[in-house]
């Protein structure tokens, strides 16, 4: 890392600026809506400001550093390892730290050549000229600190043999003489890189500076040869040819591949821009005369004399030796040049004279090119555009003082950026007289150490979204040491913008007379200045009611700091977010009881305002909840809907706000470990129940036959841990109308017990039962039967799906499931009235009966799986969802065969009494599944579909299609009086239907029968159709003409099959009590699937 700048020995003025007031408005950038000013040093202030462009409905953030010269605060140059080498800012800082100086801010520097590295202007630096100009402009900093703006227009010779030839460029890369480029000499210093980078070949000339006589002056008077030989005319002016590069091909010029618009000052626009090729080449002239002053390095206005050490025939590129220079020429060069420089011989002499047709420059120690002339005389131009970007200028003020200025772009909601022409009004508006553009796009970048730091930070947002690595930057520098002398306080933050009634926290930092920040025994007091708010003695400032700036100003002594702080009454808009994660939040949901602490927002102009809770009014529905003055929301006690408003200054939002209980499955007895939950004790008995009748969800619940009346209660012992935050322990109890007490003992954490009244059992039949736990439950220990006194000390009761709940609540109505099918891919949707969410496995998919695996998308409630593959046969797939109260919900799809042209379909019935009839499928499909079999007669397999079908037929077709394995209940015994009326065939069938509380029989004169060459009527079947299927399946009321024939101890049944759609009726009937088809069955088992 190279730096260089004014010597801080050199540096005369000493005299240090107060804060400088900020715009109230601009009329290039637009409205200002706020900003902050920071003294960085003696001499040096920040300014940042943000403005609001009309025109583009979106933010300009500028930031810019004043310098007025000061005595050890100067200007310095920084570039890489060397001239070729590139680094971002951040990194060029922190090797000027290394190097024990404070660096007080920066700016990105010149143009340059992409593909080369190349900056395309001037580089002078401690009064050295390290890289020529190409005739571009630049800003050239005098001894004192003062500053101009010009061009250079700088011609470098050599003499050597009796001629002084031109060199037309030094450390830029060399070009040759192929009648479109122009070749010549070029000149490299160690400072250019390690190597010549040439790609083709060319003499080079190895030169040691001599040292004798340095700083003497000598007087010449020298005419210029042209390269051919001929003596050269006097342009006046750079060359307006660009050169090739050594390798013949065309420089590129552009600030990098995503930043060559004109915008960005690379190509020639409507504008009239200049082109983005470099105009290389120094000033030709046709004499050297005046005085020069000798030097060992290049400078302005000075003449370096070396001797050649060697000359090299080099067919590419060479080392650069250490404190060297090497002159070189591209063989594709005249034969006259060439011979020239290979005419040297070691020990001969070079003199290489630097001279510039404006004096100024003479004794500039410090320069950095600018592409762009963009104020000239204290008007914009002549080089501008319309084009908004980020941009870096450097703008000079009359007296000479300087402003480095950046602006934001590309960036909308933060700063949409600025044209050349805008930023030439605004450095104008600043006082500035002359000013240039610098590199922008993605490479500006500006940054200072700000008073309570030790080094630089970046302080705007470059476009790319990271730091660029850039050819050069300068800095401002100080070499000043603490002084320990209280000077001002630097306020923090500086900058606030913020909602009426909110909080600051403001920091007074005690900062020197060199502009370090130190410890001071001085406790400073603080006061408004101007505008509407407090602050107290600690410096916490609380803006007031009204939109304003507040001056805000901590002062002890004659030394004082101020923060500027926007204060907005009215934000365009208020956001809410969950203060624990920071997420979003645009609407609530919760649990009963459940709580969430909100953090409100507002956003002015695009910009987010400093706030607190307490700044809002926070307002919700009672219905829902609650809501303090620090957004802590806490849901009510029952579910409900409604809406939580805050409000700011006339602004508001509102959301929506929804309370569900949740509800989670404690027990469900419907598997062995389920069971084992309950204990039977001495006086209790547990055991497991499968009569449908007596079961409320699935197909098993947990019986208890308990005797309270010896010790005036029963007890059944329990483990079961309670989710913790429920509040509600709830259950289905089948009463006995004993008029006996249900309580539930449960524990908290430690052991301590607790009992809770659950229900008088002075009910029968199925009842859900619930019971408020007392905070902290952690277990249920026991159910206990509080003996009543009456007549009934001994009964039975059963207990089925035990819950937990945020709120009182019995939850029955089913899942929605809804299936569709498109593309070859079955999709079903799963929601609930309760439960938010299904894990995958409360869900089932069937194919045909069988249980298949699916995929399972819970924060969507998308089950999937892809259609069976077509086989000319009828499929069924269901789905079934259950939720945590044990509800089932079911949806289902048929994939039909293919269909002829004329309507049949392509699967063919075993059965020759079916092709035409509406349950053939269902028929057919049976019979692939072995359920039935048919009737053989001489006409073919007949199934005989409109049969009234017995109970014996019934019997073995619902066995089959259970998929039972009869032999295995062969051994029960049949307690029916007419055993042996009923066909063999059938005999297994019975038994097996009988073992599984399917079929019970019906008493004929008090004998139970079976009557297994009896038809069966429809509500029959229906019955025994709903005891294979489990509990907890929809209900539907019914509405049909003749429900009110519908026998009692079929109704629920019957109720859960029309819901779910598997039987339809006829005509708005029916008919319960009609006998029931073949086909008839053949279709309420397939839809039962």
């Amino acid at each position: 890392m190279k730096r260089f700048g004014i010597r801080a020995t050199a540096l005369a003025l000493a005299v240090l600026v107060g804060l400088s007031p900020a715009a109230s408005a601009s009329i290039a950038l637009g409205d200002e809506l706020h900003g902050g000013t920071v003294s960085l040093s003696p001499g040096a202030q920040l300014v940042e400001q943000v403005f609001w462009s009309n025109s583009k409905s979106d933010l300009r953030t500028e930031r810019y550093i004043t310098y007025s010269p000061t005595d050890g605060v100067y200007p310095v140059v920084v570039y890489g390892d060397k001239l070729m080498s590139r680094q971002d800012l951040a990194s060029m800082a922190k090797s000027l730290e290394a190097q024990g100086l404070r660096v007080v801010g920066g700016v990105n520097g010149d143009f340059f050549d992409l593909s080369t590295g190349n900056a395309l202007g001037v580089i002078i630096s401690d009064g050295e000229l390290r890289t020529t100009s190409g005739g571009y402009y630049a800003v050239g900093f005098q001894p004192g600190g003062t500053a101009f703006i010009g061009k250079p227009d700088l011609a470098v010779t050599a003499t050597f043999r009796g001629a002084t030839l031109r060199v037309t460029d030094v450390n830029k890369t060399r070009t040759a003489a192929d009648g479109t480029h122009e070749g010549g000499l070029y000149l490299y210093t160690d400072e250019f890189s390690n190597t010549t980078q040439h790609t083709s070949p060319g003499y080079d000339v190895i030169l040691t500076p001599v040292t004798s006589d340095l700083g003497q002056t000598v007087d010449v008077d020298l005419d210029v040869t042209d390269t051919d030989g001929e003596a050269a005319a006097d342009t006046g002016a750079a060359a307006d040819t660009g050169a090739a590069a050594d390798t013949g091909a065309a420089a590129n010029t552009s600030d990098a591949a995503a930043d060559t618009s004109a915008a960005e000052g690379m190509a020639t626009d409507s504008q009239g821009l200049e082109t983005a090729a470099p105009a290389e080449g120094t000033r030709e002239v046709d004499e050297v005369t005046g005085s020069l002053v000798l030097s060992d390095t290049l400078t302005v206005g000075g003449r370096l004399v070396c001797t050649v050490d060697q000359v090299l025939d080099s067919s590419s590129s060479i080392p650069i030796p250490e404190g060297k220079l090497v002159l070189t020429v591209n063989k594709q060069n005249n034969e006259w040049l060439l011979g020239q420089v290979t005419s040297l011989k070691p020990g001969d002499q070079v003199s290489i004279d630097v001279t510039a047709a404006d004096s100024r420059w003479n004794s500039v120690v410090t320069a950095i090119g600018g592409f762009y002339k963009i104020v000239t005389n204290g008007q914009p131009g002549p080089q501008t555009d319309s084009t908004a970007n980020p941009r870096t200028a450097i703008g000079v003020k009359a007296d000479g003082s300087v402003v480095f200025y950046a602006i934001d772009g590309r960036q909308p909601g933060y700063s949409v950026g600025a044209t050349l022409t805008q930023v030439a009004q605004r450095l104008i508006e600043l006082g500035c007289v002359e000013a240039v553009a610098l590199d922008g796009g993605g490479s500006t970048t500006i940054g200072a150490t700000l008073p309570d730091s030790a080094a630089m930070e970046i302080l705007n947002s470059p476009s790319d979204g990271s730091l660029r690595a850039v050819s050069n930057g300068i800095f401002l520098v100080s070499a000043r040491k603490p002084s320990g002398v209280l000077d001002h306080y630097y306020v923090t933050p500086y900058d606030s913008v913020v909602l009426s009634g909110a909080q600051v926290a403001l920091t007074a930092t005690p900062v020197d007379t060199n502009g370090y920040a130190f410890s001071d025994v001085n406790i400073p007091s603080w006061s408004i200045r101007n505008g509407d708010g407090i602050v107290d003695i600690n410096g916490l400032f609380t803006a007031g009611g009204e939109s304003g700036t507040v001056q805000v100003t901590a002062s002890a002594g004659l030394a004082e700091g101020s923060a500027s702080v926007t204060v907005v009454k009215t934000p365009d808009t208020i956001s809410l977010a969950n203060q624990a994660t920071g997420a979003p939040v645009t609407a609530i949901a919760l649990d009963p009881q459940e709580s969430v602490d909100l953090t409100a927002s507002a956003v002015w102009k695009k910009i987010s305002l400093t706030s607190q809770d307490t700044c809002y009014t926070w307002a919700v529905d009672p219905a829902v909840g609650t809501v303090d003055a620090n957004g802590l929301f806490t849901a009510g006690v029952t579910s409900g809907s409604g809406s939580l408003t805050v409000s700011a200054g006339g602004t508001q939002t509102t959301i929506p706000v929804t309370i569900a209980g949740h509800v989670q499955t404690l027990d469900t007895f419907e598997t062995a470990e389920g069971m084992a939950a309950l204990t039977s004790t001495a006086n209790a008995a547990v055991n497991p129940e499968t009569s449908a009748d007596l079961v409320r969800y699935g197909k098993q619940s947990a019986r208890v036959d308990y005797s309270a009346g010896e010790t005036g209660s029963a007890t059944l012992g329990a483990s079961l841990a309670l989710p913790a935050g429920d509040h509600y322990l709830s259950m289905w109890v089948y009463g006995d109308g004993s008029g006996n007490t249900l309580t539930a003992t449960v524990a908290d954490a430690s052991g301590a017990v607790t009992d809770v009244v659950l229900s008088a059992l002075d009910f029968t039949g199925w009842k859900h039962l619930s019971a408020a736990l007392p905070d902290g439950a952690a277990s249920l220990q026991a159910l206990n039967i509080i003996y009543g006194g009456g007549e009934k000390a001994i009964g039975t009761i059963y207990l089925d799906q035990f819950t937990t709940a945020t709120e009182a609540l019995t939850d029955t109505e089913v899942p929605i499931v809804t299936v569709t099918a498109e593309n070859g891919v079955l999709t079903a949707y799963v929601s609930d009235n309760v439960d938010k969410s299904f894990p995958k496995s409360s869900l089932a998919l069937t194919l045909d009966g069988r249980s298949v695996d699916f995929t399972w998308n819970e924060s969507a409630g998308a089950l999937t799986y892809p259609l069976p593959a077509g086989d000319g046969k009828l499929h069924r797939l269901t789905v079934t969802a259950v939720d945590q109260s044990g509800n089932v919900g079911r949806g289902s799809y048929n994939v039909l065969p293919a269909t002829n042209e004329d309507g049949t379909t392509t699967s063919q019935s075993p059965f020759a009494d079916m092709s035409a009839h509406w349950a053939s499928l269902y028929t057919t499909y049976l019979y692939d599944k072995g359920v039935v079999q048919g009737v053989e007669s001489s006409s073919g397999l007949l199934f005989q579909p409109d049969k009234n079908i017995t109970r014996g037929e019934f019997a073995l077709m619902v066995a089959r299609w259970m998929g039972l394995d009869l032999a295995a209940y062969s051994g029960v015994t049949l307690p029916f009086g007419d055993l042996d009326a009923t066909p063999a065939w059938c005999v297994d069938a019975m038994k097996a239907m009988y073992a599984e509380g399917i079929l019970k029989g019906s008493l004929d004169n008090g004998v139970l029968m079976g009557r297994a060459t009896a038809s069966i009527s429809r509500a029959e079947a229906m019955t025994i159709l709903g005891r294979i299927q489990g509990r907890g399946y929809v209900t539907q009321a019914l509405t049909f003409s003749d429900a009110a024939s519908v026998p009692a101890w079929s109704l629920p049944y019957v109720e859960s099959l029309v819901g779910q759609g598997i039987i339809s009726g006829y005509d708005n009937r029916l008919r319960p009590n009609d006998s029931v088809t073949r086909a008839e069955v053949a279709k309420m088992l397939f839809f039962l699937l």
